[in-house]
């Protein structure tokens, strides 16, 4: 095996994780090989922190694309729900035609990112948090959204949402993590105290 596959496969991620677990007083948790996870309690419910592995094709060829995602479940409220994303050139692009997202009124932060949400008062008071926001703009990577989970025909987590943060690659700097979830954490904490 080529060092950059061993790598992807068999990042140091675990023993990172491992000791952020023990760190924040979670639970390190592996039911078998390559599923463990860290779960950590909250008061607005506990958090997981896992491994996601999307197959993606690529020419004739599916390749496994590895994140780190975090999640937390809400009681189902479609008025609650919103996603956060960086803002990119196809954002100046949408701009330049009329913006389409939520604007929280601080030009700095509604520069750097794109909200959308069902309820747009709703996005607006959950960032009308000073510290949340500059969370957001230290330390904030991939996608984070609070989504309905149904499927076609079935619904994973009957009367509950996914908060989810999605982050690119598996998170193998303890630094780094702590930073994830503090911010996801302290999002979890908003969506918590804002009615809809």
């Amino acid at each position: 095996m080529g060092k950059r596959l061993r790598r992807l496969l068999q990042s140091d991620h675990l023993a990172v994780w491992e000791a952020f677990a023990a760190e924040v007083g979670g639970s390190w948790l592996t039911p078998g090989s390559g599923d463990e996870y860290v779960e950590i309690p909250h008061p607005d419910g506990p958090i997981v922190i896992e491994k996601d592995v999307t197959m993606v094709m690529v020419g004739q060829v599916m390749v496994p694309v590895m994140s780190t995602t975090f999640t937390a479940y809400r009681p189902t409220a479609s008025a609650k729900r919103f996603s956060v994303s960086r803002a990119d050139f196809a954002t100046s692009v949408a701009e330049w035609f009329g913006r389409l997202d939520i604007q929280v009124d601080d030009e700095t932060f509604d520069r750097a990112f794109v909200l959308k949400g069902d309820t747009p008062d709703f996005v607006r008071r959950l960032f009308a948090d000073t510290t949340l926001r500059t969370l957001y703009l230290d330390h904030f990577e991939g996608s984070l959204a609070l989504k309905d989970d149904k499927a076609l025909f079935t619904d994973p987590t009957p009367g509950l949402d996914p908060l989810e943060l999605s982050v690119s690659g598996l998170v193998d700097d303890l630094n780094r993590l702590r930073r994830l979830y503090t911010l996801f954490a302290a999002t979890l904490t908003r969506v918590g105290q804002i009615s809809a």
